[in-house]
């Protein structure tokens, strides 16, 4: 039951997050947009992301291997398959995918397959703070940030400004929390249970569990080279972003400040942040075109529409074709793995309790 009403909130909220952005569109304009985009520009925006889902793995290996070494082609497998079922599967499926196909292949606990995800997102967030102070930066320049026409009303320097900031301190409170869990673990764990028990032992025996799989996901900083290559291989992999969406501007012919990529994937990060539908559907949308509208003078807001639904589209189209061809290398079915992967998750926190 509790899955089931998860799975239509998302539902509930891409569906608003759509007719929110979509209601005063004007159509022609709209498939103008698309009609006339640049097909080499849109071709050059390929690149980057086909060449992120090389760098994710590069940068989850560093991580892996604190326990055991993994062949590139499993962690590969994995990690694409992992992102199909983010793509058509609602609740982040693809998280426990990702932990259970790396586990079963190298033969380890499902818990420390867990781990391993979990670390690897702590690394991407480093490459998210990189993009952060960045815009932040960007945000001190005068008339860095113009106010946004129409449909999503009027963002000021100081309103993005401080909302940045915000996340940005949120970001760092969580990574410091994670390296006091790594010092002291059983200190953590204590204050987790004691004070999330304060409202419930069930919540607070989850938590538990969840805190302890970071926790051994942390045992990578025993290895200060592998962190920081783990954080520079996160580096990388956000450059292909920045790098993919200044292409599919391009493709529109959109005049952009240098700072516009930035905004627009610091705030989709936050944006699919938010439980919601699979695929980040309304998610991505609103914040890749608020991005657009807040940094460009004189963007049409239909054609920043146009502009997010091409980026959304290319990208899923990429996600899912590599991810079909893994799950055919692998000889799995993603329901299959879905349902094995909830019920690893299941017996993991009955035996923590």
């Amino acid at each position: 039951m509790k899955r089931n009403l998860q799975i239509l909130l998302g539902l509930v909220i891409g569906i608003g997050l759509l007719w929110f952005l979509f209601r005063d569109t004007d159509w022609n304009t709209f498939w103008q947009a698309i009609w006339n985009a640049d097909p080499l520009w849109l071709l050059v925006a390929q690149i980057p992301i086909w060449a992120s889902f090389i760098l994710r793995v590069q940068r989850w290996h560093y991580i892996v291997r604190s326990t055991k070494p993994v062949r590139f082609g499993i962690l590969f497998n994995a990690t694409q398959i992992g992102f199909l079922a983010n793509f058509v599967l609602p609740l982040r499926a693809g998280e426990l995918i990702r932990a259970l196909i790396v586990a079963r292949r190298a033969q380890l606990p499902f818990t420390r397959g867990v781990a391993f995800v979990a670390m690897d997102r702590v690394a991407d967030l480093f490459g998210l703070a990189a993009c952060m102070l960045i815009t932040l930066a960007a945000l001190q320049i005068p008339g860095s940030i113009l106010p946004a026409p129409g449909a999503l009303g009027s963002f000021t320097p100081g309103m993005v400004r401080s909302g940045t900031l915000v996340a940005f301190a949120v970001l760092v409170a969580l990574v410091t929390a994670l390296v006091l869990l790594y010092a002291n673990r059983g200190l953590m764990l204590r204050i987790n249970d004691r004070l999330v028990g304060l409202v419930s032992r069930k919540l607070a025996a989850s938590t538990h569990t969840h805190l302890e799989q970071f926790a051994h996901g942390l045992s990578v900083l025993r290895s200060p080279g592998d962190m920081l290559k783990a954080i520079f291989w996160s580096m990388l992999v956000w450059g292909t972003f920045i790098l993919s969406t200044a292409a599919f501007l391009k493709a529109f012919g959109v005049d952009f400040p240098w700072y516009t990529p930035f905004l627009i994937q610091v705030l989709v990060a936050v944006a699919v942040s938010i439980p919601g539908p699979p695929g980040f559907v309304g998610q991505f949308h609103v914040a890749f075109v608020a991005g657009i509208l807040m940094t460009v003078s004189g963007a049409v807001p239909d054609e920043a529409k146009a502009i997010a639904i091409t980026a959304h589209l290319l990208n899923m189209l990429a996600t899912v074709a590599v991810g079909i061809a893994c799950l055919l290398l692998e000889q799995a079915g993603l329901l299959e793995l879905t349902r094995q992967s909830v019920q690893a998750q299941q017996t993991a926190e009955e035996q923590a309790e």
